[in-house]
């Protein structure tokens, strides 16, 4: 049984056994989308030795091509300076800045891959292979999600068709001055199902959970970890909710992340979906129908601010 501070994990395996293990499956994964918004999955069918590739991968390119970049900034310079100020008066994190190192490849319905000519051919078909198998999984769970919700199983799919899939290669260096900045300021994110495969040593991941911040910790035994967007918490007409989320900078060593968002399709017109009773009425505090390219546009210039005000400016722009 999951403790009150402790993230749910799914094994994802009873999908394919018996009626009573498929149900009690499903009913798991409905409460951690409900009561948490983030979880753990595991037997997920995403292949071990391909995440240790892409592990490597995400590695040895940052040491080649960005570690030295990502140093020589004004930010890392900046931070990287002996502070004589009394401990009193420090500053509280920046708002302003993250420390991390990314770069972001979409991969369909287009690729932007030859945007990246260091990265080999060998290395492109490592990560179309992972892709591949992360986009499996993100159906799979749009589909549970779906029915769950008592909605026809490819809802969310047909909804976000044809949907946009892209990772965000994130590196958290071991910062100078952890409690001067944020490796990344706290926001929920705007689109559908994101899936993470990130660092098995370094912590930094937190989410809110009520007024606490629950730390995310290192992954273990080849988990992935699984949070929803806005797009979820729309299309469920708040049912499930998409939480915010935050990584703090640390000095303990470097931190990998590699992000994989599931989202509508730029023109994929996203509404809360029809219900009943009290949950039409909690649907009908949601914007939509609205083209998600149009709430992503939005998006962009209050990632970092309150989501409900955000989701409420949107549903008075639709008029």
């Amino acid at each position: 049984m999951t403790g009150p501070m402790e993230i749910p994990v799914i094994d994802l395996g009873g999908l394919n056994a018996g009626e009573e293990e498929r149900s009690r499956t499903l009913a798991e994964l409905h409460d951690a989308c409900k009561d948490w918004g983030f979880f753990w999955v595991e037997n997920h069918g995403v292949d071990a030795p391909l995440m240790d590739e892409v592990k490597r991968f995400v590695y040895g390119h940052y040491e080649e091509h960005l570690e030295a970049k990502f140093y020589a900034s004004d930010l890392a310079k900046s931070l990287d300076t002996d502070d004589d100020r009394p401990e009193a008066e420090a500053e509280e994190p920046s708002d302003k800045v993250d420390w991390e190192s990314t770069y972001f490849i979409q991969h369909r319905p287009k690729t932007n891959v030859a945007n990246f000519p260091e990265i080999t051919p060998p290395c492109r078909e490592t990560l179309d292979a992972y892709i591949s198998q992360m986009v499996s999984l993100a159906e799979r769970l749009g589909e549970c999600m779906s029915l769950n919700l008592g909605l026809p199983a490819r809802h969310v799919a047909d909804t976000f068709a044809p949907p946009f899939v892209g990772t965000k290669f994130a590196m958290y260096p071991s910062c100078p001055r952890p409690e001067r900045v944020w490796g990344l300021r706290a926001h929920t994110d705007a689109g559908g199902i994101i899936l993470l495969l990130q660092d098995d040593v370094v912590g930094g991941l937190e989410f809110l959970r009520g007024t606490h911040w629950v730390p995310v910790g290192p992954t273990r035994g080849g988990r992935l970890f699984v949070n929803i967007g806005d797009q979820i918490e729309v299309l469920s007409g708040g049912a499930y909710r998409s939480i915010v989320h935050r990584v703090a900078a640390g000095d303990q060593g470097r931190r990998l992340s590699v992000a994989t968002f599931y989202n509508p399709g730029p023109d994929a017109v996203v509404a809360p979906a029809a219900r009943e009773g009290a949950a039409a009425v909690a649907a009908a505090a949601y914007p939509g129908p609205y083209k998600f390219g149009d709430y992503l546009e939005y998006y962009q210039g209050t990632k970092f601010g309150d989501k409900d005000a955000r989701f409420q400016a949107v549903k008075k722009l639709l008029g």
